[in-house]
């Protein structure tokens, strides 16, 4: 029986490449959650070729129609074109005085295989817009949506994952009057963004506890190592939502792709040009999610930023404690130094040899004062000179 993860700890779940390949049946095929039109949800199971000829099937006699102003006035956009058509297809062939035809990609094996968990190390969060399908790759989901039905691919042990996915298809799909891909997008976008939430809001408060008792208590080497791997939690979620993010804002900045989005429109009038209507709905979901997705990133950038700060101040503290053994290393070695002299006075007078200055009475008092007074004086000279140079002996903390 698969093991029951929480849904936030999926996103930092590394993926067995191991369990990936037996994980597939001897078809070929793997367990996804398929929703339809009206928000109900049953598991089927899919090969890659599978979701092809879907996708194929849901695209099949849809042609995408361009005004011919688009090309003359949007340079960017023809070349972006040109990359798009193939060599023969290039110049476009006017049907009218209105509209062409360009070549719009449509779907490749290259797109599924980036749906699959195999390669979720190597891939990043991205969104794909391809004829009648919306591709979504954003860890820990996998998502295919299409006019009529949504595919999601999950990982192994997303139990809780699949109840936070039917929640939110229920509200979006059942409760809205939207086309079926703008609620299905808008339901695995807000799964996204509670997931990232939810990791944030976990990670959150045991960073706060680790960087106090840093703080009040210094350097702990278990504290040390929950520090890294707090940091490192961070680091890879802020990877995560950072690719979300960037994926976002790609897919606002196209002005194509967001008008392909209208997978129900398309369908339902198919000569309709494209650049024609309003992509403000669209856009407005977009923005939405991707103003969660700043705020979560906010929020971990705070908190490293948090645990940045308290490093430097612990540095800084361990610095002034070395400084302080470095001062008082230097006091005693200066005088050691400067007790070596009347060592050496007392040593050579107390030798038993006959010199005769031991009958006479004052020269006990004139050593005795020249070894008590000189190791003050010099250690006196020696302090002030240093001073002179910025280096303090005071043993004040």
């Amino acid at each position: 029986m698969d093991a029951y993860m929480a849904p936030e700890a999926l996103l930092h779940r590394p993926y067995d490449l191991t369990y990936e390949s037996s994980a597939l049946n001897a078809t070929g095929k793997r367990l996804a959650l398929r929703f339809d039109g009206k928000g109900n949800s049953s598991f089927v199971e899919l090969s890659r070729q599978d979701v092809y000829k879907t996708i194929q099937e849901a695209a099949r006699g849809h042609e995408v129609h361009f005004p011919w102003y688009w090309y003359a006035n949007e340079p960017s956009f023809r070349c972006q074109a040109r990359r798009r058509l193939p060599r023969r297809k290039f110049p476009y062939a006017f049907e009218s005085n209105l509209a062409l035809t360009p070549y719009l990609q449509a779907i490749h094996m290259r797109d599924i295989r980036k749906l699959d968990n195999a390669f979720a190390i190597a891939v990043e969060p991205a969104f794909t817009i391809r004829r009648q399908a919306i591709l979504l790759n954003a860890d820990p989901l996998r998502v295919v949506i299409l006019r009529d039905a949504c595919l999601v691919f999950l990982p192994d042990g997303a139990d809780s994952l699949v109840s936070l996915l039917k929640s939110n298809f229920k509200e979006h799909v059942a409760g809205e009057s939207i086309a079926f891909e703008f609620a299905a997008l808008e339901a695995v976008l807000a799964t996204i963004c509670k997931l990232v939430s939810s990791a944030c809001a976990k990670i959150a408060p045991q960073a706060t506890t680790v960087v106090d008792n840093m703080l009040h208590r210094g350097m702990v080497t278990s504290e040390l190592e929950t520090l890294r791997y707090i940091k490192n939690s961070l680091n890879e979620l802020g990877s995560q939502v950072n690719g979300v993010r960037r994926a976002l804002m790609d897919i606002l900045e196209n002005d194509e792709d967001v008008h392909m989005m209208y997978l129900t429109k398309l369908h339902a009038a198919p000569a309709m040009d494209v650049m024609s209507f309003d992509s403000e709905d669209a856009e407005s979901l977009l923005e939405v999610y991707l103003q969660d997705i700043y705020g979560t990133q906010s929020r971990i950038a705070l908190l490293l930023t948090n645990i940045q700060n308290t490093e430097s101040m612990v540095m800084l503290k361990l610095d002034t404690k070395r400084n302080y053994l470095l001062t008082v290393d230097l006091t005693l070695t200066i005088w050691t130094t400067v007790l070596t002299v009347p060592t050496f006075l007392a040593g050579a007078f107390g030798m038993n040899l006959n010199s005769g200055i031991q009958e006479s009475d004052y020269y006990f008092y004139v050593v005795f004062g020249v070894c008590a007074v000189f190791p003050i004086a010099m250690y006196i000279i020696i302090r002030q000179y240093l001073s002179t140079r910025g280096i303090d002996l005071s043993w004040k903390n």
